[in-house]
């Protein structure tokens, strides 16, 4: 009679290295349809790592020297992927005279009490910018100035290409900004919108979540148009519900730095903490400098909002 433990450590193990060759399949740049299920696995290699030390250690224990070296190869492969995500700022102090912005983020899951929350925590931070997504299908213009009545600038489009009403709506709310400029997409909710916030260059943004193919494609091709316009050497800040994390190949084409370790900072869902996936970024360049970031507090939607303060250095 076979050994049930053995047969459940064995597919444990097994289960930890296909997780991780699925995960490597996206990053060596498989694409089309199945390349939708490689990017949905490419987003957890915190959890395949958990997994794979799991069943190592059990297999170990066990004595199953095969299973125990495959789930702690699985684990090593996640381990270097986890630490290495590359390309993030940690805050520091500020240049002397340097002007300080600060920017709100959030996905507010169409909830009006999470906006109001946002709004409130937005007004305490001293924000000069806020960008929520998925806002409430009935906002009014007349809500948006009762909610951030410091920011005067506002952006909040409703239709996108041919007319068609969007799915999700982006509102943008600052101050000090030039006319609000957005891309609408043909097959989604999706709005890239842009401002001049004096000399620093906003763009903001909330592709789909990849839920099938074609959105997956919609997405990506979101994402690629971020730096389109952008003037990479001038300083500039990108906000959003990316729906990727550092780890995926979609997230490589968006442009600067991300504010935050991602190794530590989990957005999606709210109640996780960091076993959630940052899919939601704060992202600069151009001389910018990063003097405080954070996640956080939970304000009654599926995401957690953001809050960054960047230096404009004084030259």
């Amino acid at each position: 009679m076979r050994d049930p433990v053995r047969i459940i450590l064995w597919t444990l193990a097994l289960l930890a290295a296909g997780l991780t060759l699925l995960g490597l399949g996206d990053r060596l740049g498989l694409d089309g349809r199945p390349g939708w299920v490689l990017d949905l696995v490419a987003h957890w290699p915190k959890h395949v790592l958990l997994l794979a030390l799991l069943s190592a250690a059990l297999a170990g224990w066990r004595r199953l020297a095969g299973a125990a070296a495959t789930a702690a190869a699985a684990a090593a492969v996640n381990l270097a992927l986890v630490l290495g995500p590359g390309g993030f700022a940690l805050p520091q102090a500020a240049p002397p005279e340097a002007r300080l912005i600060r920017v709100v983020s959030a996905n507010v899951h169409g909830s009006i009490r999470a906006l109001e929350q946002l709004a409130l925590q937005a007004q305490s931070y001293g924000a000069d910018v806020v960008s929520a997504y998925e806002v409430p299908d009935d906002l009014s213009a007349d809500d948006i100035a009762r909610l951030f009545p410091d920011l005067p600038d506002r952006g909040m489009p409703s239709v996108g290409r041919h007319e068609l009403k969007l799915i999700r709506r982006s509102m943008l709310a600052a101050r000090e900004v030039d006319a609000i400029d957005y891309t609408a997409f043909p097959s989604s909710h999706g709005v890239i919108m842009r401002a001049q916030l004096g000399s620093v260059q906003l763009v903001t943004t909330h592709p789909p979540s990849p839920g099938d193919p074609g959105l997956k494609g919609d997405r990506d091709r979101q994402l690629g148009q971020l730096g389109e316009g952008l003037d990479a050497s001038r300083p500039f800040v990108i906000v959003g519900d990316f729906n990727t994390t550092p780890w995926g190949r979609a997230y490589q084409a968006t442009p600067g730095v991300r504010a935050g370790d991602p190794r530590f900072d989990g957005t999606f869902p709210s109640f996780a903490g960091w076993f959630g996936l940052p899919i939601d970024h704060v992202k600069f360049g151009g001389g910018l400098v990063l003097t405080a970031y954070r996640a956080g507090p939970n304000i009654g939607s599926d995401h957690l909002p953001l809050f960054a303060t960047f230096a404009l250095p004084a030259r």
